[in-house]
C-alpha cells in the first residue's frame, strides 16, 4: 500500500518544496537584517531585543502555517497564500528603503533573498492557486 505522501499530485510535492524553500529565503533575509540592523530602520522601539522577540513570533506563525499545508488541511490554502503574501511583502518594503537612501542590504546575497522571495511568493501563489482542490473544501 502506498502512504499518503506518494499519492500526492506531483503539484503538491513541489508546493511543499516551494513553501520551504519560501521560508528558508525569509529566515535567511532575516538574519541578514540582524547584521545590517533592521531595527533602526523600522524604528522599532528596544532594539536588537525587541527585533529578535519579534522575529520569534513571526517565525513562529510562519512556520506553524507550514502544517496545514503539508497536511492538505482546507485552512491549509489560506495558510500558503498567506506566506507567499508575507514573504513577497519583503520586497517592496526595502525596495522603498533603498529609494529612500538607506545604505543597508545593498551586498549582493543581502540583494539576493529578498528578490527570490519575491519571485517565489509568486510561484507559491499560482501553485496554490493550481492546487486549491487539493485542499479540500478550502
Amino acid at each position: 500500500m502506498l502512504d499518503e505522501a506518494s499519492q500526492l499530485r506531483p503539484g503538491m510535492k513541489s508546493l511543499d518544496r516551494i513553501v520551504i524553500l519560501n521560508l528558508a529565503l525569509v529566515l535567511a533575509h532575516q538574519v541578514d537584517a540582524a547584521y545590517w540592523h533592521e531595527w533602526e530602520m523600522f524604528q522599532v522601539p528596544g532594539g536588537i531585543q525587541a527585533f529578535a522577540a519579534l522575529n520569534v513570533l513571526i517565525f513562529l506563525f510562519l512556520l506553524s502555517s507550514l502544517v496545514p499545508i503539508v497536511q492538505r488541511r482546507p485552512s491549509g490554502f489560506r495558510c500558503s497564500l498567506l506566506i507567499a503574501a508575507a514573504c513577497a511583502s519583503v520586497f517592496p518594503i526595502h525596495a522603498g528603503f533603498a529609494l529612500a537612501g538607506f545604505p543597508q542590504f545593498h551586498l549582493p546575497f543581502s540583494i539576493f533573498p529578498i528578490a527570490a522571495t519575491f519571485l517565489v511568493s509568486l510561484l507559491q501563489a499560482v501553485l496554490t492557486l493550481r492546487m486549491r482542490v487539493d485542499f479540500g473544501d478550502a
